[in-house]
């Protein structure tokens, strides 16, 4: 494979992706990035010239989502590439493969960090309320040695769901619960545990009695949730598991008399 490659400004419109290798195009990823759209954080593209004969004309091999994205933002846009001549489909099918086979994943642990160190809003909040109950945010299973707080929730992005789905208090509320009834049970602050507690505290916010809740969960240890949840599941009823954690601690409210909730 012989190939000329240099950077240059193509505009959106001159672009196209190939499904015979790219994957189906994510439409609401693409939305979603176009109203967050911050030009010096989209990169280079890489793309084919299948020559001036074809229209549109370059074929993109590293980028789709970033295109599209551009093309809700402004569909004049031109947008900085890495331009490859002289490929074959099947030559730029290749590079593809070996484009995203060599591209370092972020984890989501890599973006919280950074994230927490650009002093991400709602990073700031979460860490805020975590540390209120003496909680640390990190992977690692135990808080920094030279560290005030005792505990380590492993769940940010059960966090963060936590306080988009619902709001603020509702985390609040929730790390107060699982401190007040499981203290020390890491069990309490698994993912699928702090997501179905929320939708309990912030979906019946109003009709809920906080105090009911807490005796009726203080009776079962949280591994016994969750294990109450895939039995759930696998009896057919619908939802995901932190779904069905919140359709089991809602049982377990019931059952100690009125008023009675039903998710």
């Amino acid at each position: 494979m012989t190939t000329d490659t240099y950077v240059t400004a193509v505009h959106v419109n001159e672009m196209f992706a190939d499904p015979t290798y790219q994957r189906e195009l994510n439409e609401s990823r693409a939305v979603s990035m176009s109203k967050r759209w911050q030009p010096h954080l989209v990169g280079v593209l890489d793309v084919s010239d299948r020559g001036e004969t074809e229209c549109p004309r370059y074929a993109i091999i590293n980028g789709q989502h970033r295109w599209a994205a551009a093309c809700h933002v402004d569909a004049d846009m031109a947008l900085p590439v890495t331009v490859h001549s002289g490929l074959t489909v099947d030559d730029e099918a290749r590079l593809f493969w070996d484009i995203d086979r060599e591209t370092k994943k972020l984890s989501t642990w890599d973006r919280w960090y950074a994230r927490r160190a650009a002093g991400d809003p709602i990073v700031r909040q979460i860490d805020a309320v975590a540390h209120r109950f003496g909680y640390v945010v990190s992977h690692n299973p135990r808080p920094p040695a030279d560290s005030q707080l005792t505990e380590t929730l492993q769940c940010c992005a059960a966090l963060e769901w936590s306080v988009e789905r619902c709001d603020t208090r509702t985390l609040h509320l929730v790390l107060e619960l699982i401190g007040d009834i499981w203290p020390g049970d890491p069990e309490a602050r698994k993912s699928a545990v702090i997501r179905g507690l929320s939708l309990v505290l912030h979906d019946y916010a109003d009709e809920l009695d906080t105090g009911r809740l807490a005796d009726a969960l203080s009776s079962i240890t949280p591994a016994q949730l969750q294990a109450r949840a895939h039995e759930l599941k696998s009896r057919g009823h619908k939802g995901g598991i932190p779904h069905l954690v919140a359709r089991a601690a809602l049982m377990a409210y019931n059952r100690l008399g009125n008023p009675k909730i039903r998710l």
